[in-house]
């Protein structure tokens, strides 16, 4: 304990020509880097003979603070204490310091000590004016308050949810919070349907034909690029319109049609394809709901056909019971309509489902995906698939990223 009184002199009193590294005013965090609070075995001995306050002027050499008996160094507390070491100081002064401290509302009590620093006189220029020779000590003792443990746990921050879109259809939203307004934005978009988890299918004139678990391998990689518009109001939906380029990849083949043994029809779809759109929606929150209702104009029409065998053009010729009526050309633009409904019950992950209607596509195909897979403890999404003649269940994986552009 020695050891530690001689330190905090050393390092307080400057007493081998150090005195500019004092404790004071504007030099405590130098003293107390080390620790927030210091215990102090014996007070009198550390503090020195205590002067009276209704004397006066003297001038500052340290203050210091003391809770529990522990000194302690606290920026917020010696920011309210207007002193600065060499301060000329009346006992007014300290009386408006302790009020300081008392506005802080952290302490029950605050009181104030002066104590001479043998060995440190005042400075000569006011040798004539203050009451001791020697520099003093002014020491604040609080009484901190006692806060009561909180019951309820603290809200974690997280980071807005993105709102731009659902899986494979837009809203006119560019996020949430500030990005609710009108301006620009840039949504990447990849899209992963695995496979079929299970089908079935009945074209007429042929054996009906179950499917569970086929391979599929399709990725969907999107640049959307959006403006809002519109705002949203309580009455009025937010608007916006925006354009869609997608990059189709497969990862692997395409299934085979086997419908008889001696019969076998092999999808040839291209690998790689580049599907585009400009579309038109509408976005209004309902509640917890964020609903959009919309339509896609441009190529996006054929993607029904990279989801399931049964929708290529080879597959439509061989379904077909007049081939030459079935154009097997791709139509090279579609109107899709689409409507989506979104809900954020964790904002890393989004609750909602979206329709895709294919107008113009043959066997009058529409997508329904559903984003619930974290809801259901699957590490994957739903989607269904419905055509004149059969259905798919696949399985979708999907990865989201938003930026807004600097203003």
């Amino acid at each position: 304990m020695k050891s530690i009184v001689a330190a905090f002199l050393l390092v307080g009193l400057g007493a081998s020509g150090a005195r500019a590294q004092a404790v004071g005013i504007s030099t405590a965090p130098v003293a107390f880097a080390a620790s927030t609070s210091t215990a102090v075995g014996n007070l009198t001995a550390y503090l020195g003979t205590r002067l009276s306050r209704e004397r006066g002027p003297w001038i500052l050499g340290e203050v210091l603070f003391f809770s529990a008996d522990r000194l302690v160094s606290e920026y917020t507390w010696r920011e309210a204490v207007r002193g600065q070491r060499h301060a000329l100081y009346t006992n007014a002064d300290i009386e408006a310091d302790v009020e300081r401290l008392l506005a802080l509302k952290k302490f029950d009590k605050v009181e104030a000590g002066l104590y001479d620093i043998p060995g440190v006189p005042v400075p000569q220029e006011f040798v004539g004016v203050a009451v001791s020779t020697s520099e003093v000590r002014l020491v604040f003792f609080v009484t901190e308050k006692v806060v009561a443990a909180s019951t309820t746990k603290p809200k974690a921050v997280l980071a807005p949810a993105a709102v731009s879109g659902v899986v494979l259809t837009p809203t006119a939203y560019r996020g949430a919070g500030r990005y609710t307004t009108p301006g620009m934005g840039l949504d990447i978009n990849a899209a992963y349907f695995i496979g079929r988890l299970y089908g079935k299918n009945n074209y007429p004139n042929t054996p009906a034909k179950t499917n569970y678990i086929d391979r599929l391998g399709v990725w969907f990689l999107t640049a959307d690029g959006k403006m809002q518009v519109q705002s949203e109001t309580k009455l009025r939906p937010a608007m916006a319109v925006g354009v869609q380029a997608t990059a189709l990849l497969r990862d692997s083949p395409q299934p085979q049609i086997n419908q008889t043994p001696t019969l076998t029809v092999k999808a040839s779809n291209k690998s790689t394809q580049i599907l585009t759109d400009a579309y038109l929606v509408l976005s209004k929150k309902l509640g917890p709901a964020r609903t959009s209702v919309g339509f896609m104009q441009g190529n996006i029409g054929n993607l029904p056909g990279n989801l399931s065998e049964f929708l290529t053009p080879e597959a439509m010729k061989y379904y077909s019971t007049n081939p030459a009526a079935e154009s097997l050309d791709p139509v090279k633009s579609r109107t899709v309509p689409f409507v989506s409904v979104l809900f954020i019950p964790k904002p890393a992950y989004p609750l909602g489902v979206e329709f895709m209607k294919f107008n113009g596509a043959r066997k009058n195909p529409w997508l329904i995906n559903f984003k619930l897979g974290y809801f259901l403890k699957l590490n994957f999404d739903l989607a269904l698939l419905k055509y004149q003649g059969g259905y798919d269940v696949l399985g979708v994986l999907q990865f989201r990223y938003n930026h807004f552009p600097r203003r």
